[in-house]
């Protein structure tokens, strides 16, 4: 005779209304949004630093607090990002793979090309290209790849 009693005929266990069979639907829809965020996120950073580099050194403290909100602003939406891991992991990896480590592997390995390459995305402003020159340029694009796939990778493992 075995100890444990089989459970009510109707009865499931606590939080299984939540459970989704599939994950495709999960992994695409965070795969899209960390591809659209993650720019975005990065281009508010980087642009916010040039702007804080060029304030410190102009000594205009009025513009001071636009160039800090726009790197708030980015490192909260990097920070949404790395959080999305805890939804679709892959997604975070993706985005960390597609707008941080390819990049910054890419100016590690063509530093010369990587000017070039940053002054032919349209329709952006000269700001805009020296910022993420200057994020590509001074690793933080590795850095912020590296992070991202991080976060998904220790999502994953954690899952398990």
């Amino acid at each position: 005779m075995t100890s444990s009693y089989p459970p009510p005929p109707a009865w499931s266990p606590p939080g299984a209304q939540f459970r989704t069979a599939g994950s495709g639907s999960r992994t695409l829809v965070g795969t899209l949004i960390g591809l659209v965020v993650t720019p975005i996120g990065i281009g508010l950073a980087a642009n916010g630093a040039l702007d804080a580099r060029q304030w410190f050194i102009m000594g205009d403290a009025g513009a001071r607090w636009s160039s800090t909100s726009q790197m708030v602003g980015g490192a909260l939406l990097l920070f949404l990002v790395a959080t999305l891991a805890g939804y679709s992991p892959a997604g975070t990896v993706i985005a960390g793979l597609v707008w941080g480590l390819i990049p910054g592997i890419a100016h590690i390995t063509f530093p010369d090309d990587t000017w070039r390459f940053v002054e032919d995305l349209p329709r952006m402003s000269d700001q805009m290209h020296q910022a993420l020159h200057a994020w590509l340029m001074n690793g933080f694009a590795l850095v912020t790849g590296l992070l991202l796939v991080g976060a998904g990778i220790a999502a994953t493992v954690r899952r398990r």
